[in-house]
């Protein structure tokens, strides 16, 4: 077994950097930190680079930065900004800088990319045309919005709405205006897209509305139009600091060169093999031409992981270098060699799934672990139903990170468009689902009405809300329906500045008659739990931010991610993709389908790219495992409908056998090799494993493992698994007409049939 080997020590010149150091920066406990970390934080002024290498400690290395530059150097406090990509990463950083200057009352900016930006235009606003109360629409909003959009610009050939968005946010990720998109189309497809961009501007101006991508540009170009604004924001932003570099767009990058302009006090921290956001617009050339841009800049590597074992670093490693667009890195632990990393191998799905489930629930039983500690990763959000329902049968709890999210489901939606009218009354989409829910007649052609009393009267469609009485155009009844909503809507706008977020939620509650409505639906408890929950969030919010505001809610509802629906306290196994396994770290770490089509999945097969995007992203996920690594797949599978045989992923290959225990499908006198599913398949899964004992046994019915089997419906077969006792006896069993079938042995009907 090979491992890189670890160095006895750091060179010279950074012991003896690291002994000055220890002296001047006590206030930050610099000793905490080894030569190569301390270095990094008590570099120059000027540009820096840190790569950071897997588990080498990067925030802390920022944090402590940042706490170096407050307390040693004597920055002013509102000169400091530091950017990351999660607001979970962001409050974790937030935290320890408050640490490390404890008694401290003034603590620096540090945000995500999107909430700063965010945070810049609302004070900007009027140099855009914009309202500093405008709406941040979230993607089905925005999506809502683009088929409008389409259907009123009556295009012939109009491309899918869902072509249109991806196109116009890709186009906004390169900081291409429509303008631009426009000068550049040659004509057909892309001129109409053009278009439908430049209408569906238009259409968001006229609310006063941004979607999450115009956060960004909108920022980049109030910075190229306006040079006092740069200065002020420049000044704002003397030191910059920005965490996972590597994960950048084009129009961030931009934004990061215009702000660190001025003085060059940028410090980048990233890792070039964990830049996994292709797919959305991140360009690694960011990271990997830092120098170019920064002829000047001090690099700085950390190469000491803190997070895995000896075996699992070497396994991701062997993966890792097989890419080519890196820098060099030789990543090495003091960590113990720890466990061989699993490699299981199972007929379906189903089988792989299982042996998830019950390894988890050994570990648990065996091991001293907790759900908790146990993550399951996996490339598409297709394969998280199997997973699911084997951990449901072993009565494991989990949750599953990437699904709905809590402000997304509908009646929480319901209630956040009372608050965006509130906070902003020309939102007139957030207006028409308000009047809809709950019902009060109020339809598509009364808002109809309502929109052409606003454009004839040139006022908002909330004001024309009001206006109702006075036209012939709907019903008396219906008309008074909209006086009463706009008469107590109007009295919450005019004391939402002054009243807590969780009074004005139990005022919409009170005056809307939402309770009731929820009550009058067959699903009405899970409504009202949600309702509940929204209740405890706008409390939880007024006590973290004593007056933060009804617009500052909504900005963070708005800019919640998947990331930040993680939570490790519940005891429960985490489900996720490997795209949101960025920044955090588990004990025990499966990934689940690694397979070619699958993980390097099918869409990059003709890019030399897109696989070594998909290399870093199974790097990620490897070098997310403290303790024990799990990987797995199958010979078929299922997936969106269809069952296929499958191969192994070319990175199973890549890892050097001498690290990885093999569980796997046999022939009795051939080595491991893939199968098809109607081959024999003999089950030797390791003896932990829960019913071990009788899955490789027989009930003395001489129906064992390997046993060839003929059944009246399915025909021969052979038995794969087995567990249970007496009348609970189960197995699974191989048929060569039906595939793998789970029956119960009393009930089945099966004869024993010779070779």
């Amino acid at each position: 077994m090979l491992f890189a080997p670890a160095p006895s020590r750091y060179p010279e010149k950074l012991r003896a950097f690291f002994s000055r150091a220890v002296s001047t920066m006590a206030a930050v406990r610099i000793g905490d930190l080894n030569p190569e970390q301390q270095a990094a934080v008590l570099a120059p002024k000027g540009p820096i680079l840190i790569l950071a290498g897997a588990g080498s400690g990067k925030t802390r290395v920022l944090t402590y930065r940042i706490a170096h530059l407050l307390s040693e150097r004597k920055v002013d406090v509102g000169e400091v900004l530091a950017v990351t990509f999660t607001n979970k990463a962001a409050g974790e950083m937030r935290e320890r800088v408050a640490s490390l200057l404890d008694g401290e009352t003034r603590l620096p900016w540090v945000s995500t990319f999107h909430s700063a930006c965010a945070r810049i235009l609302r004070q900007e606003a009027a140099r855009i045309g914009y309202e500093r109360n405008f709406s941040i629409f979230d993607e089905s909003d925005s999506m809502s919005m683009m088929r409008r959009v389409i259907e009123e610009a009556n295009l012939p050939d109009s491309p899918p709405p869902e072509q249109v968005r991806a196109r116009i946010e890709q186009a906004k990720n390169e900081a291409v205006s429509p303008e631009e998109m426009l000068t550049t189309a040659e004509g057909g497809r892309g001129t109409a897209i053009a278009h439908l961009y430049r209408l569906y501007q238009e259409r968001l101006r006229a609310i006063n509305a941004m979607d999450f991508s115009d956060l960004q540009l909108q920022t980049y170009l109030l910075f190229t139009q306006d040079p006092e604004v740069l200065a002020r924001w420049q000044s704002r932003a003397a030191h910059l600091l920005v965490d996972e570099y590597q994960d950048t767009n084009h129009v961030q990058y931009l934004i990061v060169r215009a702000l660190a302009e001025r003085t060059q006090n940028l410090c980048v921290v990233g890792d070039e093999d964990q830049s996994i956001y292709r797919w959305r617009g991140a360009d690694i050339r960011n990271i990997l031409d830092f120098e170019r841009d920064y002829p000047n800049a001090h690099i700085f590597k950390l190469e000491q992981n803190y997070r895995s074992t000896k075996t699992i670093l070497a396994a991701a490693g062997a993966v890792i270098r097989n890419n080519t667009e890196r820098k060099a890195k030789n990543l090495w632990t003091e960590n113990d060699a720890g466990e061989p990393v699993t490699y299981y191998t199972g007929v379906t799905e189903r089988d792989e799934a299982d042996f998830i489930a019950r390894k988890i629930a050994s570990l648990v039983a065996t091991r001293g672990m907790r759900p908790a500690d146990v993550v399951v990763f996996y490339r598409v959000n297709a394969q998280s139903r199997v997973l699911e329902e084997a951990l449901v049968r072993r009565r494991i709890a989990y949750y599953v990170v990437g699904g709905v999210r809590f402000y997304e489901q509908r009646d929480i939606k319901d209630l956040l468009a009372y608050f965006r009218v509130i906070a902003n009354p020309a939102d007139a989409v957030s207006l028409e689902r308000m009047v809809g829910v709950p019902p009060r007649g109020i339809g598509a052609k009364t808002f109809e009405a309502i929109a052409e009393i606003a454009a004839q009267e040139n006022i908002t469609a909330f004001e024309a809300l009001g206006r109702m009485e006075a036209h012939s155009k709907v019903a008396l009844r219906i008309a008074k329906q909209a006086g009463a909503l706009y008469g107590w809507m109007r009295d919450l706008m005019t004391r939402a500045q002054s009243t807590p977020v969780k009074e004005i939620l139990d005022a919409v509650v009170a005056n809307s008659g939402f309770e009731a409505y929820l009550d009058t639906l067959a699903d009405a408890p899970a409504r009202k739990q949600n309702l509940a929950e929204m209740l405890a969030a706008a409390s939880a919010f007024d006590a973290e931010r004593s007056g933060g505001g009804l617009g500052e809610f909504l900005e963070r509802v708005a800019l919640v991610s998947d990331a930040d629906q993680i939570d490790s306290r519940g005891g429960r196994v985490a489900l996720m993709t490997l795209h949101t396994s960025k920044g955090l770290e588990y004990p025990v770490v499966f990934i689940a389908g690694m397979e070619e089509g699958l993980f390097p999945h099918s869409r990059s097969q003709d890019s030399g790219e897109e696989i070594e995007e998909e290399r870093r992203l199974c790097y990620v996920g490897m070098t997310r495992a403290r303790n024990l690594l799990y990987l797995s797949n199958t010979l078929s599978r299922e997936l969106y409908g269809q069952r296929q045989e499958t191969r192994p992923s070319r990175f199973m290959a890549e890892v050097d056998p001498g690290l990885i225990k093999r569980i796997a499908p046999e022939r009795p006198s051939g080595p491991i090799r893939p199968l098809s599913p109607r081959d024999s398949y003999v089950d030797y899964t390791d003896s932990q494993l829960p019913d071990a004992e009788s899955m490789g046994g027989g009930g003395g019915d001489g129906l064992r493992v390997g046993a060839r089997v003929i059944h009246p419906a399915f025909g021969r077969g052979v038995i794969h698994r087995r567990e249970g006792r007496g009348d609970a006896a189960k197995a699974w069993v191989n048929f060569e007409r039906g595939g793998v079938k789970l029956l119960v042995l009393k009930f089945a009907n099966l004869r024993l049939i010779g070779d």
